[in-house]
């Protein structure tokens, strides 16, 4: 059977029904485009004022491009001038260098010569070396030396007593010879007036005798006889009296003999005592005490508080301030001091390095407390101790008393390769080396002989040092320095 269709209408509900689809699509399209119109001119508007800030960004480049422009060109030009003189540097350093070239051949050379040079002086060090023993050998014997004249001024202090003991002795010999000599004039004074008395006595009877024998020719002879007989005995009492007082005078005569051989003795004694105690007053520990202007250099690192790295000394710093007041009340021409204490750094004690007039036991107090006061730490920097010190060389300073118990830990002496060193250097290098270049520079520099004056006398007072080394470093450090040397004992 035939299929016929139906002929379609020309509008139909379900036409209206896309139609209106449609329009509301289109509807939506416009409304889109409209606000992404909108949006579009927003961006054209902002658009427009970055270009008009790019226009103006852009007149500001080109300006400064042309002053940079015109900058460059005057660098191009300075840079060509330079390349110039660089190119002339060039060729001289081109020369320069053939010249290095040639002294490089010649310093191979000298490295030649210094390696053998080197080869001698290692042979010289293991010589140096022997000779380093034998002046530790020097050294103890030097202590003992030291030991030995520590007994001779033991012996001198005991003399001196003894001295002093004996002129008491003698003055009391004395005291009692004047006394007998007073008692033997008093008898002397009344035995003269005995004698007048005699005297005076037989002149009476005489004249009794004379004056009966004329007046009484009655009188009988025995009368007589026994007036002789008392004239007899009182001349006979009158010699016996004269006898005495000669004996009398005589004793007194020798009484002032032995009083004069005795102030003579006691002169002489006084003498002794005087110069026993006199050397005594000038001695310390048995090195002699000088200096008029006078600085005293006292180490006040932390080793100071110790008897060794383990072991607390905390008697030993008010032993050192004890030793430098003892020192100072020792000096007998001292008129001018300063005193430097040194750790890590160096200091002045007191003011800022002016001379201090000496005035005796208040100088000595002023200096002993304010020691007191410090608290020792820290390294030992001797170098810096010497360098401070010796800028009052220049201003009279004719002795030097060195307080420490070490060697130097720290300051100038080392090279830049030793300095960094690594591993570093042990301890007891280090401060071989410190020592070394401390000494050399005392010598070279510090203490060098002037001409028209004197170099400072360094004396060094060492405290309970365990080390040899220690004592050896100071020992020679007074003795290249016309001083003694002193070692402290142990509490």
């Amino acid at each position: 059977m035939r299929v016929r269709h139906k002929t379609p209408t020309l509008v139909s509900m379900w036409m209206l029904d896309v139609f209106c689809c449609a329009l509301g699509c289109v509807t939506l399209l416009w409304l889109l485009n409209t606000r992404q119109a909108g949006d579009q001119t927003e961006a054209a508007k902002s658009a427009l004022t970055d270009l008009a800030q790019a226009r103006t960004d852009l007149k500001l480049a080109l300006t400064t491009l042309d002053s940079t422009k015109l900058r460059l060109n005057a660098e191009v030009q300075q840079l060509t001038t330079q390349l110039a003189a660089v190119r002339t540097e060039k060729a001289e350093v081109g020369r320069k260098l053939g010249i290095a070239q040639d002294e490089a051949k010649s310093a191979q050379a000298q490295l030649d010569s210094t390696k053998t040079a080197l080869n001698a002086a290692e042979a010289k060090i293991e010589a140096e070396a022997k000779e380093l023993a034998l002046a530790r050998d020097k050294t103890d014997a030097a202590e003992e030396i030291l030991r030995k004249k520590q007994k001779e001024a033991d012996a001198l202090s005991k003399k001196a007593t003894a001295a002093a003991t004996t002129a008491e002795d003698l003055a009391r010999l004395i005291r009692m010879k004047d006394e007998e000599r007073a008692v033997l004039q008093r008898k002397a004074t009344d035995l003269q007036k005995m004698l007048d008395d005699l005297d005076a006595k037989l002149v009476a009877a005489k004249a009794d005798a004379a004056t009966a024998a004329k007046a009484a020719s009655a009188r009988t002879a025995d009368e007589i006889a026994a007036m002789k007989a008392a004239g007899t005995k009182t001349e006979t009492e009158l010699a016996a009296a004269r006898g005495t007082i000669k004996d009398l005078e005589k004793k007194i005569n020798d009484a002032n003999v032995t009083i004069v051989d005795l102030q003579g003795e006691k002169k002489k004694l006084a003498d002794k005592v005087n110069t026993v105690v006199r050397d005594s007053e000038t001695r310390f520990a048995g090195i002699t005490i000088t200096g008029k202007a006078v600085v005293f250099v006292v180490d006040m690192s932390g080793s100071m508080v110790k008897t060794d790295s383990q072991t607390d000394a905390p008697d030993k710093w008010p032993t050192v301030c004890e030793t430098v007041a003892k020192v100072m009340r020792t000096i007998p021409n001292l008129e001018r001091f300063q005193v430097i204490i040194f750790s890590k750094q160096a200091r002045w004690l007191i003011s800022s390095g002016e001379w201090q007039t000496f005035e005796g036991e208040k100088s000595v107090q002023v200096v002993r407390n304010t020691l007191l006061k410090v608290t020792p730490e820290g390294d030992t920097n001797m170098h810096a101790a010497f360098d401070l010190a010796f800028g009052m060389r220049s201003k009279g300073m004719d002795t030097l008393y060195l307080f420490s118990d070490g060697l130097p830990t720290s300051g100038p002496g080392l090279t830049p390769a030793q300095e960094v060193a690594n591993p570093p250097l042990e301890e007891t290098k280090r401060s071989e080396l410190l020592s070394k270049y401390i000494r050399d520079k005392l010598r070279t520099t510090w203490n060098r002989q002037l001409v028209g004056a004197d170099r400072v006398k360094i004396h060094a007072i060492g405290f309970f040092y365990e080390s040899p080394d220690v004592g050896a470093f100071l020992w020679a450090l007074a003795r290249d320095n016309d001083g003694s040397f002193v070692g402290m004992s142990r509490p």
